[in-house]
């Protein structure tokens, strides 16, 4: 609350306490102290005029006139009926307003306060005679105060004691003294953050930390928060504002230090000389008393040195907050620097930073609508373009608040044009702000470097973006962490290039501001770019221009509400369609263009007099079928030429020193890969989707730099040359798709870089003569062996190949550096013993393996009990209370989604037909004379399949089980009510060495949701006497054929001995999610055959 609401109250304290104790002595003193102060303090004899009424004013002063209320507890507080009927409305009015409750206890225990005893307890007594139906409401008062903590005399000296109090009202007061905006949204889980780490070990160690965020994302409100709220804990406290602008100006940083050392001595001034004398003084107060301290708006971290200098010996428990939109502020140099020895070993663990996100879309809507029309809600004529205005602020918060302002009262048409203003040309209010990131930045590099990701980068893959700067002359890993570090750039978890929507408007609109003449500016964009090319006025300034002519012309029928068809296949034939007349010589005077992207665009003309130094071309939909003669690309880094028209790339043999990066994907014209003799410096080759290619020229071989090589979808493509085998770089070879090749040359073992092969899709399974060398057939059955595939191989997929058993070998211990095996889609129906020597092996995925039965034991990873089998969150292997999960399953993944026919994973489980036993056996398993045989449907949770078969016998985890159509529990079994859980006492065993061994459940359900497939069910035993849980979630599932039907889940569950002894109490219990439990029995069995049995009508009943 700001301190103008303090003001408008009449007084700051209001004092509650018992007259005939304290009021000539303990609480005149009191009062005279915070007088003296300048408190404001209202007590009943000194502020009540003779005559009013007494009741009435004393309300009035606590309900609106005051701020705080000291009450001061006495020996015979309790005796009077006015203190207790005082006390209630003073909590009365705590909990609907933000007053503030002191309670000091004078001569009293709280303890006695709190139960009531001594004398209070007498005066109770008294009470509970006259006052019969007022005394619970003042026995709960009082241990509400009691509860609410406060100051307690003990042995210390009166003066002392109205000193503390004194300088606990004055931190009171001051609880509410900065200004923050009335309505707040979305900041809660952070303020909530930020005030646990200030109660970390709080009262013994120094921490520091930075709130970081763009301009504008509300890091000095959130700091104001957090400051509010916690100044109470500290002995002193300083907010200082924009330190980063006072800073610069004259004597800056002095009034600063003088600011702070008032703040921490509560006003009490003095005189500050220079910065050196200012720096002594902050270093005298700051060690002897528990200080917060809030540094706002810091760009540098030697202000923060020539503010308060180095080795600062705070006070245990001091707290440092910074504001900055440098997320790289702090570090480990400048913390040692900061503190003392001592200190900044303390702080180093409590060093941290916390970083403001942008709003969430909702929130994003709050916040605009209450600046814009003073509550939650959106008018109908408004609402198109309300929408469009918070999505462009893109959840910052400033930003919301001045449009949201700015439009407040204004027509629709008011609405309408401000938004079609804000797209070409940003707020100003708003820029100015953003820019302070821009300008901070150390130099033109830098600034550079963030223009030109600004005009063409945003989105795409930093290491693409890195090799295409690094050839602009950049040196672009630095610089991109120096922008991420002022929060102009972030990298997501894909390695793409992102910035918010506000800091890229920025930035276009630093390269509009470089001159009115459009042909001038450094960069050129969409629509500028277009008109530039098209009127012939670039200049030697421009260094980048990107057009991507389809989407221009999308952009315009959308705002002229025209319907353009884009054919699917043909998009260059749309723009051929189309008068868009652009010349060559339109690029004559841009002798600086560096980097230039021209996707969809038709140029014609010449090309000798194009710019000679560009280093990135794009240019997507090339309608030339082979690239100009007389076009100067020698200083290419990246080339990328997606869907064109290309034919033949170049005619003879092109020398690009420098070229890394070529992309012909989709160019389904190409019929032969150009010479790749000239290029020398290529790293990645990518050829995707050119359908009609059939031929890779032999000088691939010389590409001794190549790491990636796509070919993915080319369909025509039947061979690969030898030569390929000399690509001693190459770290991925993609050929999925490539459905007519049936030929992979044995020279592929000669790459001992390659770690990604993919081979889906392709008909390497038709053709012995064409893979002789992979599938090598050995003797008598011994099965193949892959030993001519490199041992590097890390990802090997070989999805839809149509491999059969045959063909999969028995093999594989050449691949002992293989992690990830995709055999999905294959018809195989067993997999081979050799899979448990693929010791690295932690992915394998066998997705859709219809005629798939059996899987071997899986290597083992790491000697955790973690299983990540196929299902995630739902696997029935999670959670501590999991029995006998097979360590050998540890930590490989292994998808088998859809893999119908699968009844057995070694270790894991197996599925056999009941028919596979005897009847004996049957009963001895399931305490059941005979079992019903109709089919059923059972549903595997593992492969996410459902079949219909007759009863399944289902080992897993050391518990048997199985499910049968049914609706009663089994004779050997007790009936009982529909409940989930049943508790019970084993008896005391008639032999000492008896043990119980096995139980046997039955759960009668039906289906109580169509949602039952979604969680797995599971059982629980527990031994409520020794504290012990076994779980168990079934991976597989019997479903009742309506929901009116029952069913029958059999379990026969084994436990090690001493887990469940005579005397111990035990709980069975069903966790129906998705189920409803008819009936439910239980058995059990020691190891001489002593059955006991339990039904659920004499147990007890509950859930655990």
């Amino acid at each position: 609350m700001a301190m103008s609401e303090i003001s408008r109250c009449t007084y700051h304290v209001f004092l509650s306490f018992r007259g005939e104790d304290t009021r000539k002595s303990f609480t005149d003193h009191l009062y005279t102290a915070l007088v003296h102060l300048g408190i404001q303090t209202f007590r009943d004899d000194e502020e009540i005029e003779r005559g009013n009424n007494i009741k009435y004013e004393i309300e009035r002063a606590i309900l609106h006139h005051s701020k705080i209320s000291i009450v001061v507890f006495s020996k015979n507080y309790a005796a009077s009926t006015w203190c207790l009927n005082e006390l209630v409305m003073i909590l009365e009015h705590k909990k609907s307003s933000k007053h503030i409750v002191l309670p000091v206890f004078y001569d009293v225990d709280p303890s006695q306060v709190k139960n009531q005893t001594g004398s209070y307890g007498e005066a109770f007594t008294q009470h509970e005679q006259n006052f019969e139906s007022m005394v619970q409401r003042w026995r709960n008062a009082l241990k509400e105060v009691a509860d609410i903590g406060g100051m307690v005399l003990q042995d210390r000296h009166e003066s002392q004691f109205i000193q503390d109090i004194v300088k606990e009202v004055q931190n009171k007061l001051h609880l509410i003294s900065l200004y923050v905006p009335p309505y707040l949204v979305g900041i809660d889980p952070l303020v909530t953050q930020i005030n646990q780490w200030l109660e970390q070990d709080g009262a013994n160690k120094v921490g520091i930390a930075t709130i970081c965020g763009i301009g504008g994302i509300g890091k000095t409100t959130i700091a104001k928060v957090v400051y509010n709220q916690n100044i109470p804990r500290f002995e002193g406290y300083s907010f200082l504002a924009d330190v980063r602008e006072t800073s610069q100006d004259c004597n800056g940083l002095v009034r600063l230090q003088r600011q702070l050392i008032s703040d921490i001595l509560k006003g009490k001034s003095h005189k500050i000389y220079n910065i050196d004398n200012g720096i002594n003084k902050i270093k005298e107060i700051v060690c002897c008393r528990r200080v917060l301290l809030v540094l706002d708006d810091v760009d540098e971290l030697e202000k923060i040195r020539k503010l308060m200098g180095t080795q600062i010996p705070f006070h245990p428990g001091s707290k440092i907050i910074i504001t900055s939109r440098n997320r790289c502020l702090l570090n480990a140099y400048f913390i040692s620097q900061m503190f003392d020895l001592e200190a900044s070993t303390s702080c180093g663990g409590l060093s941290k930073q916390f970083e403001v996100k942008e709003l969430a879309s909702s929130e994003s809507v709050q916040l605009f609508n209450w600046y814009a029309f003073g509550h939650n809600s959106v008018p109908e004529s408004s609402m198109v373009f309300a929408r469009s205005l918070v999505k462009h602020c893109g959840g910052l918060p400033l930003a919301l608040q001045v449009f949201g302002s700015s439009l407040s009262s204004k027509s629709v048409s008011s609405w309408k044009s401000a938004l079609e203003k804000l797209e070409e040309i940003p707020d100003n209010k708003i820029q100015k702000i953003l820019r302070i990131s821009y300008d901070s930045l150390e130099d033109d590099h830098d600034k550079n470097l963030f223009l030109d990701i600004v005009c063409l980068f945003i989105g795409k893959d930093r290491d693409y973006t890195t090799t295409i700067l690094d050839g602009c002359d950049f040196y672009t890993t630095i610089g991109i962490e120096n922008l991420v570090g002022r929060s102009l750039l972030i990298i997501n978890e894909k390695n793409k290039l992102m910035m918010h929507q506000m800091i890229k408007d920025m930035g276009r609109e630093i390269i509009r501001q470089e001159s009115s003449d459009i042909g001038k500016r450094s960069r050129l964009w969409h629509k500028n770019a277009f008109d530039v090319i098209r009127e012939k006025i670039g200049s030697r300034t421009v260094k980048c221009l990107t057009l991507d002519l389809k989407g221009l012309l999308e952009d315009k029928a959308k705002r002229t509400n025209t319907t353009l068809h884009f054919p699917k296949h043909s998009k260059s034939q749309f723009l051929m369609a189309n008068d868009v007349d652009m010349e060559t010589q339109a690029f004559a005077k841009m002798k600086g263009l560096k980097q230039l992207q021209l996707d969809y665009v038709r140029l014609k003309g010449d090309f000798k007099d194009f710019p000679k130094r560009l280093r990135w071309l794009r240019w997507r939909g090339f309608c030339m079928q082979s690239f100009p003669v007389d076009f100067d690309i020698n200083e290419l880094i990246v080339l990328d030429m997606r869907n064109s028209k290309l034919k033949q790339v170049w005619r003879d043999t092109e020398c690009l020193p420098n070229l890394k990066i070529l992309n012909l994907n989709h160019s389904h014209g190409l019929l032969k890969t150009p010479s790749f003799s000239g290029l020398p410096s290529l790293e990645k080759l990518m050829l995707k989707d050119c359908i009609n290619l059939v031929e890779v020229d032999q000088s691939i071989g010389e590409l001794k730099m190549l790491t990636f090589l796509n070919l993915k979808d080319c369909t025509s493509l039947r061979h690969l040359p030898r030569t390929i085998g000399s690509l001693i770089s190459l770290e991925e070879l993609v050929l999925s798709g490539c459905s007519r090749l049936d030929d992979v040359p044995r020279e592929l073992h000669n790459m001992e870089s390659l770690k990604v092969l993919n081979l889906d899709e392709t008909a390497i399974y038709q053709s012995r003569s064409g893979l002789h060398w992979l599938l090598l057939k050995r003797s008598k059955g011994m099965g193949f062996s892959w030993a001519s595939l490199p041992s590097s191989l890390v990802k090997l997929s070989l999805e839809s190949c149509k491999l059969s058993n045959d063909v999969i070998p028995n093999d594989l211990c050449n691949l002992a550096s293989l992690k990830s095996l995709n055999l999905s889609r294959n018809p195989i129906h067993y997999l081979p013993e050799s899979l448990k020597n693929l010791t690295k092996l932690d992915k394998l995925l066998l997705t859709s393996c219809t005629e798939l039965q059996m899987i071997p034991k899986l290597p083992v990873l790491l000697n955790v009990f973690e299983c990540k089998f196929i299902f995630g969150d739902n696997s029935p292997f999670q959670g501590s209370g999991i029995i006998n999960l097979p360590c050998f399953f540890s930590s490989t993944r292994c998808v088998i989604f859809g893999c119908e026919k699968l009844t057995e994973v070694e270790n894991l489980f197996k599925l056999e037909p009941i028919e596979n036993f005897e009847e004996e056996e049957i009963r001895r398993l399931f305490n059941v004379d005979s079992i019903n045989r109709n089919r059923l449907q059972l549903y595997s949770y593992l492969t996410d399949s459902i079949m219909l078969a007759t009863p399944q016998v289902l080992q897993e985890c050391g518990i048997t089980s199985t499910f049968v159509v049914g609706s009663e529990v089994p004779i050997g079994f007790k009936h009982g009510t529909n409940e989930h859980r049943i508790s019970f006492f084993l008896p005391t065993p008639s032999h000492p060495d008896e043990k119980i061994h096995r139980f046997s459940l039955c759960v009668v359900f039906s289906l109580a949701s169509d949602q039952m497939l979604e969680l797995l069910p599971s059982v629980h035993i527990f031994n409520e006497t020794k504290m012990i849980m076994q779980r168990y979630r079934s991976s597989f599932i019997g479903i009742p054929e309506t929901n009116d039907n029952t069913m029958l889940w059999l379990i026969h569950w084994p436990v090690t001995d001493c887990q469940f002894e005579g005397g111990d109490l035990v709980s069975c219990m069903v966790v129906p999610i998705h189920l409803s439990i008819r009936k439910f029995g239980v058995t059990y069995e020691s190891e001489h055959n002593i059955r006991y049995e339990y039904g659920f009508s004499h147990l007890s009943t509950g859930i655990i």
